[in-house]
């Protein structure tokens, strides 16, 4: 069953109300009606199953009881350069289901966008394929979305961080023992190219170890899902 998303603020006293364009799609795209029950969330991690009082403009109806919303214990952060509109919104789509906490856009030598300018606009579009993919994969929490940085400075923070490349045989099962018990990781997918020599040279210095997605060369949004994947997987 597919779930609709509903601010905290429309969430009160065991009741809810839709916002205006999803009580459109509610009753409109997905022809739901009064004493139809639905599944919603807030956003926040809370998940409800819940029943239509109320189908006109605005949807509202009454909360039965709360859901299961399963979590990894794992906040993984992905960090992936800017790369192409398409490319882009398939990482936040598709990560986002992966079970991804955090998107950490990083600017880097190689990468061949600049989102600075047009930053806010990423913000308001990025925002709605997280909404819709949480909607999609039954997800409770939206992922965090933060501003772009640079490599080097996102290196220096504490805190572990792997970087998927194809320059070793390494697979993230051979080294995932040196992350047990952590509470949160970075994961870095490189531009177009793959981050520069001296890139790799300075995360090496840091610590930072870097593991392999396969025999053949992936692109930057298909080697962002396979490593969410491969990492939650492992590390839970």
């Amino acid at each position: 069953m597919p779930q609709y998303f509903i601010t905290p603020d429309r969430i009160r006293a065991g009741m809810f109300s839709a916002a205006e364009d999803e009580s459109r799609h509610i009753t409109r795209a997905a022809r739901k009606r009064v004493g139809d029950e639905i599944e919603i969330f807030d956003g926040m991690g809370n998940r409800y199953l819940a029943v239509i009082g109320d189908a006109g403009d605005i949807v509202s109806g009454k909360i039965i009881k709360k859901l299961d919303s399963p979590v990894y214990k794992t906040r993984l952060v992905m960090c992936f350069a800017p790369v192409s509109r398409t490319a882009a919104e398939a990482i936040i789509e598709h990560c986002t289901e992966a079970g991804v906490a955090v998107f950490q856009p990083v600017r880097s030598e190689r990468a061949q966008f600049d989102w600075a300018a047009s930053w806010p606009e990423k913000v308001l579009r990025f925002e709605t394929l997280m909404t819709a993919a949480c909607k999609q994969c039954g997800r409770a929490s939206l992922p965090e979305l933060l501003r772009p940085r640079k490599f080097d400075d996102l290196l220096d923070e504490p805190g572990p961080a792997v970087i998927a490349s194809g320059g070793t045989d390494k697979n993230f099962g051979a080294i995932s023992a040196g992350f047990a018990g952590s509470p949160a990781i970075k994961v870095f997918i490189g531009p177009e190219g793959g981050f520069t020599k001296g890139e790799m040279e300075y995360a090496a210095e840091k610590g930072v170890k870097s593991f392999s997605l396969g025999k053949y060369t992936l692109r930057a949004e298909t080697a962002a899902l396979a490593a969410s994947v491969v990492i939650l997987d492992k590390l839970g």
